[in-house]
């Protein structure tokens, strides 16, 4: 049901909250997972013991910030070329969809998915530098400064200054998995039309200032009704943008259901049998955008090999990364998480599923889809 949510910023926000779900901490005061990890922070299986990196890309170096806590750290960039992982978009197909189902990887958690020519649905779009403090001190810093630049802009997207009235005859949706700086950028969002609906989680509504006219709260496992359904759903995460508040927010990832299609992005996540529980729910799922980084936190970050098995969980069709390649935010070298990747694919063969590795910048779309109009 729909529910006003309190606060000055938000007076007229709704939330779609989902009044059965113990998803509240009240001895910490606080929203928890739902199931406890697979993992703890800094554990370490048999893929931890295998050396994924060349010789010539081990070479010691100190970090002030983010530095490793086991010892012995290495230059976490070196022999990294973010041009051979990036290609220039097709904006031809962007600005007018082919196919009814195209899928852009921005960088890091962002994509662009582009539904029938009638949806533009961004996710998680981090197309500036971060927020706030941390922004204003990244070029200081070989920890938050951008590894790889955005080879989309926010005037570049398809929906923006195309015509007098950006956007029109589309539904342009903004679907944010969590509050982290990394993932939640209002330098970005300032820049899109005022068209724009928003779906966060339950408590990121109240983040938002006034001006934002169309904000939706969603509690897990609750979704919208219509030609493009919405799900949110849980995840083994946290959230909090500053060092003095910690899960007062939910956080997850989500899934569009449109057609005969099912599109889940699944949000910065640790593994759990959260994931069979999602399958139980919402049934199979035919694209999976899984992150597969910063897995010394793996209670509540995947490591590939983990990204695999949720999407085995999940019946996924097709895999596609992300998560690496533009901020150093954890302690593995920023090549490991591709060649883990592949390692653990080759392993564990998955059935019934194909790995499709994007570039920053690059359109998939499924080849099996018809053409737009042709349904």
């Amino acid at each position: 049901m729909l529910l006003g949510a309190a606060g000055a910023c938000s007076k007229n926000r709704q939330v779609i909250k989902n009044d059965v779900l113990d998803d509240w901490d009240g001895r910490r005061m606080r929203y928890k997972n739902l199931f406890p990890p697979r993992y703890g922070l800094g554990e370490k299986t048999e893929y931890d013991r295998i050396d994924f990196l060349k010789a010539h890309e081990r070479k010691p170096h100190k970090y002030r910030l983010l530095a490793d806590p086991r010892g012995g750290d290495i230059d976490r960039t070196l022999g990294y070329d973010p041009s051979e992982y990036t290609v220039q978009p097709d904006f031809i197909i962007l600005q007018n969809p082919t196919n009814d189902v195209q899928i852009t990887w921005i960088r890091h958690a962002s994509f662009l998915i582009q539904l029938g020519g009638k949806y533009q649905i961004l996710i998680d779009p981090v197309l500036e530098q971060y927020d706030g403090l941390a922004g204003k001190l990244m070029k200081y810093s070989a920890i938050v400064a951008p590894n790889a630049e955005s080879p989309l802009t926010a005037e570049d997207l398809p929906f923006s200054g195309v015509s007098e009235n950006p956007g029109e005859n589309q539904t342009i949706i903004v679907a944010i998995s969590h509050d982290h700086l990394d993932h939640l950028n209002f330098r970005t969002l300032n820049k899109l039309p005022e068209n724009t609906r928003y779906y966060v989680p339950h408590g990121v509504e109240n983040e938002f200032p006034s001006r934002y006219a169309n904000v939706i709260g969603m509690d897990w496992y609750t979704h919208t009704i219509g030609d493009l359904t919405i799900h949110f759903l849980p995840a083994n995460h946290g959230s909090g943008r500053s060092l003095h508040e910690s899960n007062q927010t939910l956080w997850g990832g989500w899934l569009f259901e449109w057609k005969d299609q099912h599109i889940y992005f699944a949000g910065d996540t640790g593994y759990s049998p959260v994931f069979k529980d999602i399958k139980s729910r919402v049934g199979q799922v035919d694209i999976c955008l899984m992150p597969i980084a910063a897995w010394y936190w793996r209670h509540r970050h995947f490591a590939p090999e983990d990204a695999v098995q949720a999407a085995e969980d999940l019946s996924c069709n097709d895999f596609i990364p992300w998560g690496w390649g533009t901020w150093i935010i954890s302690y593995e070298h920023v090549l490991e998480p591709l060649r883990r990747l592949q390692y653990a694919w080759d392993q564990a063969q998955p059935e019934n599923m194909e790995l499709q590795i994007l570039k920053m910048g690059e359109t998939y779309t499924p080849i099996e889809l018809k053409p737009i109009g042709s349904y």
